[in-house]
């Protein structure tokens, strides 16, 4: 009896060992899992939000717990933000979050609304303290020929429209499709709808002039006008 005792007893305090050291490990291991921070933060696709924008927006800008913060989360606030079109985060073993953005890319800014126009046709309020660097549509535009307006800049190099400092509609009686593009560089590009996507080539163009301003004819003709 006292042999099966003890042996019950050793077996009881083998098992009590174990389950104590599990206990313990599961401690240390939760212990570590709270104490991690995140090492990094990396951003992806963006240009018009900054990373520390992203940072204030996902509210992750004092670098948090990392396995405790919830990706969705982050997600969800950042496409938030009007210029946040989608957004993926995933982390990985350097204890490091990537953040992949796809921005909406704003067009032009209204004028007479002060409105910001984006590729998606929507437009909010120009209250942002950001330099968007995007040409200003400087006059009225009738909707039939606005809606096209935004239809054929996004044909447009994202680059190319942002050295775009104007955009003016001036119709003749000839061609009611007609606009004025103003340039950073001070040319100007008459142009009209139906030809808009060879302002593309626009490079290719003025490269001949060796460094000459003056009004290139898109509208009709492809020529060159050098000011005087």
């Amino acid at each position: 009896m006292k042999k099966r005792t003890r042996r019950k007893f050793k077996i009881f305090i083998f098992i009590l060992s174990v389950i104590i050291l599990i206990g313990l490990g599961v401690f240390l291991l939760c212990s570590y899992v709270l104490d991690v921070k995140t090492r990094t933060v990396i951003m992806h696709g963006n240009s018009i939000v900054s990373d520390d924008e992203i940072l204030e927006i996902a509210d992750i800008i004092d670098y948090p717990n990392f396995f405790l913060t919830n990706t969705k989360n982050i997600e969800r606030k950042l496409e938030k933000d009007v210029f946040i079109k989608n957004v993926e985060v995933k982390r990985d073993l350097l204890l490091q979050f990537h953040i992949y953005i796809e921005e909406n890319k704003p067009l032009f800014i209204r004028e007479d609304t002060n409105m910001i126009v984006f590729d998606k046709n929507n437009e909010v309020k120009n209250n942002v303290s950001k330099d968007l660097d995007v040409p200003y549509l400087i006059n009225y535009v009738p909707n039939t020929k606005y809606d096209d307006l935004i239809k054929k800049l996004k044909q447009i190099n994202y680059g190319l429209l942002k050295r775009v400092s104007q955009i003016k509609y001036e119709p003749t009686k000839y061609d009611e499709d007609r606009f004025i593009l103003y340039m950073n560089d001070s040319n100007r590009v008459y142009i009209n709808l139906p030809k808009f996507k060879n302002f593309n080539d626009y490079d290719k163009m003025v490269v001949k002039f060796e460094g000459k301003t003056g009004k290139l004819y898109l509208d009709s003709g492809n020529y060159f006008e050098i000011d005087k």
